[in-house]
C-alpha cells in the first residue's frame, strides 16, 4: 500500500492515538488535531505530529489544516460521557454534530477522498438481548448516542466515500480510569492501588469488550478498502461484569475486596454488537480474546 498523509482527529486520546500509532507503523504520514480536554501530548509519538485545536471551532480548525493536502481522515474525536451528556448536551452537540460537520468540510478542503468516522454501538442501539447488527433499529437512551446517530448520516452525504464504524466497549493501554465505559482500566488500577472493586448492581450487566490494537486494524482496513456505510466492531460475545472479574482475577490475582453499590440509574444491562457484516464482506474480524487482552493491557497499561 503506498503511503498516504493521514489526519487523525481525537489522535491523542485513547483510540484516537493507537489509531495514530498503527498508520504511522505502516509508513503513513500522519497529523493529529486534538483540544486535549482528556487527550495527553504524551499520546502522541513521533514522526505524528500533534496540532492543538477545537474541532467545534470551524474557523480554528480551518487555519489549523489551512494549505495541506490529505488523502484520508479518521475521525475519532467526541465527547464520550454519557451522564454528562444530559447536563451539557449543548455542548456534546457542538463537537459531536457540528464539529462531525466541521471535519467533513476540512476533509474536503484538503483535497480527502475518504473519511472514517468512529461511532459508538453501546450508546446508540440501547439494549441487546440478542447482539444488534447495522440494520436493526436504534435506541440511543442519552443525548451522547442521540448525537452519534445525527451525525452518522453527515459522514454519508459529505461527498466523500465514507466508512463509521460503531465500535463496542474498546479497553487496552492508555485508557482513562475517570471516563466512562472505561470498568477495565478502573479495576485495573483499583487492583494496583489495592483499593476494593465497586460494582454497581449485581454484576451481571454485560458488555461486549473489544481490545483497541483490534480497532486500529478495523480502521486501517476500512481505510484500504472500498467500503462505505456503517459496521459494527466488536466481538459479538457479551461478558458480565461478575466474568470479567473472575478473568481479570486469573490474571492479576485475586482483587482486594469487592463493594457492590446502588445500580446507576439508566444503566444499559446487556450491551454486545454483531460484527458478522464486517467479517462477510472482508473489512475485518476480531482477533483478540477477552483474555489475551487483558494480558496485553495489563502489561503495557
Amino acid at each position: 500500500m503506498t503511503p498516504r498523509r493521514v489526519l487523525v482527529t481525537g489522535g491523542a486520546g485513547f483510540i484516537g492515538s493507537h489509531v495514530a500509532d498503527e498508520l504511522v507503523a505502516r509508513g503513513d504520514g500522519v497529523v493529529v488535531l486534538d483540544d486535549l480536554s482528556t487527550g495527553d501530548p504524551a499520546n502522541v509519538h513521533a514522526p505524528a505530529e500533534l496540532r492543538i485545536v477545537d474541532i467545534s471551532d470551524a474557523r480554528a480548525l480551518g487555519r489549523a489544516v489551512e494549505g495541506e493536502r490529505f488523502d484520508a481522515v479518521v475521525h475519532c474525536a467526541a465527547k464520550t460521557k454519557v451522564v454528562q451528556s444530559f447536563e451539557q448536551t449543548a455542548r456534546y452537540r457542538e463537537v459531536i454534530v457540528d464539529g462531525t460537520r466541521n471535519v467533513l468540510d476540512a476533509a474536503l478542503a484538503t483535497g480527502a477522498h475518504d473519511v472514517v468516522n468512529i461511532s459508538t454501538g453501546g450508546a446508540i442501539y440501547g439494549e441487546t438481548p440478542q447482539c444488534a447488527s447495522e440494520d436493526g433499529e436504534l435506541h440511543p437512551p442519552s443525548p451522547y448516542g442521540q448525537l452519534k446517530a445525527e451525525a452518522e448520516p453527515l459522514v454519508q452525504r459529505a461527498g466523500l466515500r465514507g466508512v463509521t464504524l460503531r465500535l463496542a466497549n474498546v479497553y487496552g493501554p492508555r485508557q482513562r480510569q475517570d471516563l466512562e465505559g472505561g470498568v477495565i482500566a478502573i479495576f485495573l488500577g483499583a487492583w494496583r492501588r489495592g483499593d476494593a472493586l465497586t460494582v454497581y448492581g449485581d454484576g451481571k450487566a454485560e458488555r461486549d469488550y473489544l481490545y483497541v490494537g483490534d480497532v486500529a486494524e478495523a480502521v486501517c482496513a476500512a481505510l484500504d478498502g472500498s467500503f462505505t456505510g456503517v459496521y459494527n466492531i466488536g466481538t459479538g460475545v457479551a461478558t458480565s461484569v461478575n466474568a470479567l472479574i473472575d478473568m481479570m482475577s486469573a490474571v492479576l490475582g485475586a482483587p482486594h475486596g469487592v463493594h457492590h453499590a446502588p445500580e446507576r440509574p439508566g444503566e444499559i444491562q446487556r450491551s454486545c454488537v454483531d460484527p458478522s457484516k464486517a467479517a462477510r464482506e472482508g473489512l475485518w474480524r476480531p482477533r483478540t480474546t477477552l483474555r489475551a487482552g487483558l494480558e496485553r493491557t495489563a502489561k503495557l497499561a
